[in-house]
């Protein structure tokens, strides 16, 4: 919990102080109220109850900054960071002079990339606390952003010569040398950093995506493993892990840390990302056995579904039908209207064509947005060579998903197929710039400029560039 004892304590005071001048009013009952919820919860190690009495208490004694500050504790701790900005942006407000407070909405706006809202909170610590340390990483993080890598690069180093193993300093300074191409260095500091410091999450995640930038993924695995052990609520590194490890050939690895992922009651959404992988980097067919494993011990239908519809698309419609049909049923609902998409996605791909035809149409009059319809018949619309539809299908997909790679890509097959290679230059390009630092994007549009030596050096280049922006991004 954020709030050791001394300062549930202090804000005990404040409430008893309270109590004495306004003879316990109903506000400050309300508050005694809410904060001995919040020692309950606290000793309980209870996040939810504490965070809970932290907003009762605020609701009920809106003008004592110190209870606003726990609160912003408590929400940055859980990964809150709007709710957490907006409280110590309340406290700020009744407390001006209070440098903490600076420090922390400096930190928590350099935390989550807003670098304009910390240079502006590093100026005014500059004011009331000059030599502040979250000051000097505000402006080296501006720094490093604005191509000044040199001047970061010195930042960094004051501070790490005042604390040599502090991580966020360690981090720029990692950022400064990977800016001033000096990768292998920024490499070697990050490995020191991470043998001396093992909690170190930062280093770690900054040394991934080195190790990424030089295609090491057996390292960058070996990486991500010692990041989920210290964090294991991080889902964007389990995702990564899954990646890494398949694109190791650590099949061992990359089935564990799926299944890490894959339980029965998952997000779907996030089901469909770890299959996204297994589609791009394990060709083996035991990710078909492994996917029916997970679907018949998926907790909901809608779990199912994105494991049938996986199983239609890479070679086994048959077990779609098995999932997906029992649902399926018409009139086309609200209930069941992605079923019968994956169901019609199937019933094609079994040679069913008239059928699965049938089916999407269905969907699609109920529902033109439905995407597994949209892209399925786009598909359908390929095969059978009817690319004017192919076209209208995958342009509405991409207005549905327009952050979806795999559906620009078949957008820019669909103008392909119909010999428009203008305009499925230009889908990829749009593509390019829109969904930045994507591998598959940028290898399509790469085989577009065979040939071309200068054309491929400067999309090369400006895909270094994307990749170098995303390297830095979710990092102080």
């Amino acid at each position: 919990m954020p709030s050791p004892p001394h300062l549930i304590l202090r804000i005990a005071a404040c409430l008893s102080a309270s109590c004495l001048v306004a003879a316990c009013s109903s506000a400050e009952s309300r508050a005694q109220d809410a904060l001995a919820a919040y020692q309950v919860a606290s000793a309980a190690n209870d996040v939810a109850g504490a965070r809970k009495a932290l907003r009762q208490l605020v609701r009920a004694k809106e003008d004592v900054p110190d209870y606003w500050i726990e609160l912003g504790k408590l929400e940055a701790s859980v990964g809150s960071y709007g709710d957490a900005s907006y409280a110590f942006t309340r406290a700020y407000e009744l407390d001006r002079s209070n440098p903490d407070l600076l420090s922390n909405l400096t930190e928590l706006a350099l935390r989550t990339g807003d670098l304009s809202s910390a240079e502006e909170h590093a100026k005014e610590l500059d004011v009331i606390s000059p030599g502040s340390s979250w000051a000097k990483v505000a402006h080296a993080s501006q720094a490093i952003h604005d191509g000044q890598y040199d001047e970061g690069l010195a930042i960094s180093n004051q501070l790490l010569a005042n604390t040599p193993l502090d991580p966020v300093a360690t981090v720029i300074k990692g950022r400064a040398l990977i800016g001033l191409n000096r990768t292998a260095e920024a490499e070697s500091l990050l490995i020191k950093q991470i043998q001396s410091q093992p909690t170190d999450i930062g280093s770690a995640k900054l040394l991934v995506r080195v190790l990424v930038r030089k295609n090491d993924w057996k390292t960058a695995a070996a990486a991500a493993v010692r990041i989920a052990q210290n964090l294991p609520s991080d889902q964007q590194n389990a995702l990564f892990l899954v990646e890494a490890a398949f694109r190791s050939g650590d099949v061992k690895l990359g089935r564990s840390a799926s299944a890490g992922i894959l339980k029965p009651a998952q997000d779907p959404q996030l089901i469909d990302q770890v299959l996204d992988l297994w589609s791009d980097y394990w060709p083996s067919p035991q990710r078909l056995q492994d996917a029916r494993t997970y679907a018949n011990s998926a907790a909901g239908l809608k779990q199912k579904l994105v494991y049938a519809a996986f199983l239609s698309r890479q070679g086994s419609p048959a077990d779609a039908v098995r999932l997906a049909s029992e649902v399926a049923t018409l009139p086309v609902t609200a209930g069941n209207a992605e079923a019968n998409a994956v169901l019609g996605d199937a019933l094609w791909r079994l040679g069913k064509l008239g059928d699965g035809k049938s089916r999407l149409d269905a969907v699609i009059a109920y529902d033109p947005g439905n995407a597994s319809a949209l892209r399925s018949r786009a598909e359908f619309e390929l095969k059978t060579r009817n690319t004017a539809a192919a076209i209208a299908d995958a342009q509405k997909l991409v207005t549905v998903l327009p952050d979806s790679a795999d559906d620009r890509l078949l957008l820019a097959r669909c103008f392909m197929a119909a010999g428009n290679k203008s305009w499925a230059d230009r889908t990829l390009w749009a593509a390019f710039q829109d969904i930045q630092a994507d591998d598959k994007i940028y290898a399509a549009l790469l085989n577009t400029r065979n040939g071309n030596a200068d054309a491929t050096v400067e999309l090369t280049e400006e895909f270094q560039r994307q990749r170098d922006n995303k390297l830095s991004r979710g990092l102080l």
